[in-house]
């Protein structure tokens, strides 16, 4: 009865997957009942589907930040300070810590469901197909599908291995019922990551996946998807997960930079996190080399939009979030943006159309943008904050900028990056529709401000997060109040910072660093570190550090709220009080001040203002195994340090 409650249990979250995520692909139909067998299912081709469709709710989606963020969204973005998520179960964890009985966030036990349930698929779904109809499916179907279903695994082992570390292999369906992962050991980290690569190995040796997400062309131009299939990996999308996973295995973390770490053992007595190897960052290099070169010859490349072949970097880095293209190399059509009582309405100020903005950039994030000249806020000599100055909003009206006036220099001339994904002090609203009669809105987060700190729907730090958002949407009434559109899983620009990182690693004089950190720079719009150097205002190419501090800056501000950062800073050990990502750093500007105070003095809205007392200990930076796991398995899966 255990087992048949599991089957009834997969085919029933495979029908609710089938109507949000794969669309009618996966779609199904038919009873269901407890009286099924696991011949019954795999003899049957919808069921045979629904099984298959289950595995695919192993995936992390990050677009939601705010108050469904679980730990297969994005808790991570508020956890690791990049934004503040008022009414989101994150919204205390750095306050009040956490301990391995208390933790939420957790993926460990759920994510072994997937796995078990892609070994039941790949060893019971029929080689030689099934059903005669229509609706059959066909040998190469299913062999499509076990690939599918071993990449998933794959993918799983690695959204542990992320969080927790390594963690132990389930080769067989012992109990498929409940599964019992206490009664496996905890493996070495290599072992495991062998274990994992093999799986992705093997899927590239075969052709039962197409090479890309891109299917062709549209109307004669750009490029054409099959939006019924995107969220189903191609071998570029199998190469990209071998090349991230290898780049984490060669970080600090896990490369011999945790001492704590190196004292685990397994029950056997083996050294769980392994000492340095540098051959880690060089099979790493060669992994995103096989994977570059498939993109480039699939189409893939970072997205433009151009005028007269000249890159429009306001409308590139807004649109990449809008439309299919070809940076993604994988991605869901199954995100909170496209739901207009979730993101879009937690990163709209309650006054625009009874909204309820809880989610906001944090001052430390709003500092690590760029100015338009392409450097620090420290280092540009441009910059100021100490004045109320027009500043030009090119993201109003869709494609229309306005001139806002009084607003703090701290946003002014900065790049398009920023613009895009902060909503400031000042600012008009992306258009005028909501409101005919106040063409002139602003969104105002100070104390008597529409957006301010009169109602718990407000954002802690004075800004909130524009950054995916559609411009058109407005929630009144027979207006747009829903935007359908993608939410990328994994996207070119990402590998291009893995790329210049790996590569500064092994050869700082490397030009190929400088290369391609700038390709990603340019299409932002901002200068270039060759251009800066060109017209000596600055040089970092050649030195270790200084190219780090770039790569890291980049992908802080490139992949900002996409649910990275929490993964990087950890696998960089930079999380520390004084470290370049400071755990206990969390502030903004002033929501119990006023703008008629002037800038600096007491009772101003535009001070810098610590706003929790966040806690940072060096075990953080693995998340701990569940206690109960821990205390169930006697010894055989040993805890994270510290825990």
């Amino acid at each position: 009865m255990k087992f048949k409650k599991l089957i009834y249990s997969v085919l029933a979250a495979g029908l609710m997957l089938s109507s949000t995520s794969c669309s009618d692909y996966l779609d199904i139909s038919g009873e269901m009942n407890e009286n099924l067998t696991l011949d019954k299912v795999f003899d049957n081709p919808n069921y045979t589907r629904n099984w298959y469709g289950n595995i695919y709710l192993c995936i992390s989606e990050f677009s939601e930040t705010g108050s469904e963020a679980s730990a297969f969204k994005n808790p991570w973005s508020n956890i690791c300070g990049e934004i503040s998520s008022q009414m989101g179960p994150s919204k205390d964890t750095m306050t009040s810590g956490y301990t391995a009985s208390t933790a939420s966030f957790h993926r460990w036990q759920t994510l072994y469901q997937y796995i078990r349930q892609a070994l039941i698929f790949i060893q019971n779904a029929k080689d030689g197909g099934v059903g005669a109809d229509s609706n059959a499916l066909t040998p190469a179907d299913i062999a499509r599908m076990k690939d599918e279903a071993r990449f998933l695994m794959a993918y799983s082992y690695f959204s542990i291995f992320e969080l927790y570390g390594p963690c132990p292999i389930v080769t067989t369906i012992d109990d498929a019922a409940y599964p019992k992962i206490t009664d496996y050991k905890r493996p070495t980290l290599d072992r495991m990551l062998e274990f994992t690569d093999s799986l992705l190995v093997d899927v590239l040796s075969r052709d039962n996946l197409p090479p890309t997400i891109i299917t062709g062309t549209a109307n004669g131009v750009g490029n054409a998807f099959n939006l019924n299939e995107v969220v189903r990996p191609t071998k570029i999308t199998v190469m990209a997960l071998r090349a991230k996973m290898w780049v984490y295995a060669a970080s600090k973390l896990f490369n011999g930079g945790w001492d704590k770490a190196m004292e685990l053992k397994t029950v056997d007595g083996e050294q769980i996190f392994p000492s340095y190897n540098r051959d880690k960052w060089v099979k790493a290099k060669q992994c995103l080399e096989t994977l570059l070169a498939a993109c480039k010859e699939a189409g893939h490349g970072l997205y433009k939009v151009e005028t007269n072949g000249s890159n429009q970097p306001d409308q590139s880095v807004y649109q990449l979030f809008q439309i299919y293209n070809q940076e993604i190399l994988w991605c869901s059509t199954n995100n909170s943006y496209s739901d207009q009582y979730k993101m879009e309405k937690r990163t709209n100020p309650r006054n625009v159309n009874s909204c309820y903005g809880t989610v906001g950039p944090t001052q430390e994030a709003v500092d690590m943008f760029f100015t338009r000249n392409g450097l620090t806020i420290k280092e540009d000599r441009e910059y100021s904050e100490n004045a109320l100055v027009t500043v030009r909003n090119p993201t109003y009206n869709v494609n229309v900028g306005k001139d806002d006036a009084n607003v703090f220099s701290m946003y002014s001339n900065r790049e398009p990056r920023f613009y895009a994904d902060v909503m400031y002090q000042g600012k008009s609203w992306f258009n005028t529709k909501f409101n005919a009669s106040e063409p002139n809105y602003f969104v105002d987060f100070s104390l008597y401000g529409g957006a301010g700190p009169g109602s718990k729907d407000t954002p802690l730090t004075g800004y909130m997060l524009a950054k995916f958002k559609n411009r058109t949407v407005n929630h009144a009434s027979g207006d747009t109040q829903v935007f359908r559109r993608v939410s990328i899983i994994y996207r070119l620009a990402e590998f291009y910072l893995f790329y210049a990182e790996v590569l500064n690693e092994l050869d700082p004089t490397d030009p190929k660093i400088i290369e391609y950190i700038d390709y990603v720079r340019d299409r932002a719009g901002i200068p270039t570190y060759a251009k800066l150097e060109a017209d000596n205002v600055k040089t970092i190419s050649g030195d270790y550090d200084k190219q780090f501090d770039a790569i890291q800056r980049e992908r802080f501000v490139e992949l900002y709220c996409e649910g990275q950062r929490y993964f990087d800073i950890r696998r960089w050990m930079v999380c520390g009080k004084g470290q370049v990502a400071d755990q206990t750093r969390f502030s903004g500007m002033n929501e119990y001040g006023t703008t008629d105070v002037a800038i600096g003095q007491m009772g101003s809205f535009y001070n810098r203002t610590k706003l929790e007392n966040r806690l940072w200990d060096d075990r953080m930076y693995l998340y701990p195994i569940h206690y109960n796991v821990v205390t169930l398995a006697q010894g055989l899966i040993p805890q994270n340090p510290g825990w």
